[in-house]
């Protein structure tokens, strides 16, 4: 029988799933790319400052401008590595083990020396000074990650639960020696990226780092009976809270049709999905809708016919 993490889908999660697919259906991952830096700075803090990284948002784009700052050089070396890590997002398999080794060596070069590969010796989640998970034994260690990403690989379960079910299965693993916290949240981001593109500019990790303290703290007190239900529950509320705090281009999906139209009279249905996000059949619903409302109009075949903005 495969692994199945333990977890219940309470109506909590059951509401925030909802709420932020409702959210996420007006946001359109066009190349704003101004606000793409902004976000990715505040992702680069957040995801640091976590785990004790002192450079401010200001030092920050510094470093991402090729600037001199003073600061700890470990501290500086965290931050190029997190912004070449984040890079990479676009190239990563989130069901590959081989991709996820990759990034940990790119998050952790020059700090540790064992990178890109599974800790040897124990490791445990730590918050403060305070140990709040000792993590299974490493010789453990491969067996536990290939038996979640086969559960990812696998699973019917909504990405939104699946990638918060996947981030703490990862901090209880504990599978490296250092960065397990960094690569634990931009792999959840990768996950989501999948489902939507615009998961990639969405600066989660500067909300998580505003309820830190609530973040270990759902770690602590998830894998009891209830299993990770806890972490679940707070990820989903972090990522609802970032949809709506978060400066965000937003636009509807029928003016998201009509620009790439303008820009492609002749693109088809399954073009049309690739860039909205939505399926081929939810494409066919808002071109009916827009043809029935006179903005747009189908000339000539369907097969080698344009679309014209009226």
């Amino acid at each position: 029988m495969s692994y199945k993490p333990p977890y219940t889908i309470t109506p909590k999660i059951t509401n925030l799933v909802a709420q932020i697919s409702e959210a996420i259906g007006g946001y359109y991952a066009h190349e704003n790319l101004r606000l793409h830096r902004v976000n990715r700075i505040k992702t680069i803090h957040g995801t640091l400052a976590i785990e004790g990284n002192t450079l401010s948002t200001e030092q920050v784009t510094a470093v991402l401008e090729g600037k001199p700052v003073v600061a700890p050089i470990n501290e500086v070396q965290e931050v190029r590595n997190a912004l070449k890590a984040y890079e990479l997002l676009d190239t990563l398999d989130p069901c590959k083990v081989d991709d996820l080794l990759k990034a940990h060596a790119t998050m952790e070069a020059g700090l540790i020396d064992e990178i890109g590969c599974f800790r040897k010796g124990g490791a445990g989640v730590v918050s403060g000074k305070t140990v709040i998970h000792y993590a299974p034994d490493a010789e453990r260690v491969p067996f536990l990650v290939n038996d979640l990403f086969e559960w990812l690989r696998t699973t019917d379960e909504h990405p939104l639960i699946a990638s918060c079910v996947f981030h703490y299965e990862f901090e209880f693993i504990h599978p490296f020696a250092d960065g397990n916290g960094r690569t634990g949240r931009l792999w959840q981001t990768l996950i989501l990226s999948r489902w939507r593109p615009i998961f990639k500019n969405l600066p989660i990790e500067n909300i998580v780092y505003k309820y830190q303290k609530e973040y270990y703290k759902a770690i602590a007190v998830s894998g009891g009976k209830a299993g990770c239900t806890p972490f679940v529950e707070f990820i989903l509320g972090v990522i609802a809270e970032t949809l709506t705090t978060q400066e965000i281009t937003r636009k509807t999906t029928q003016e998201i049709i009509l620009e790439a139209i303008a820009r492609n009279p002749s693109i088809t249905r399954a073009e049309l999905a690739e860039v909205v996000g939505i399926s081929p059949d939810g494409v066919k619903y808002h071109l009916q809708k827009l043809t029935k409302s006179g903005r747009l109009k189908r000339v000539g075949s369907t097969r080698r016919g344009e679309w014209v903005i009226e």
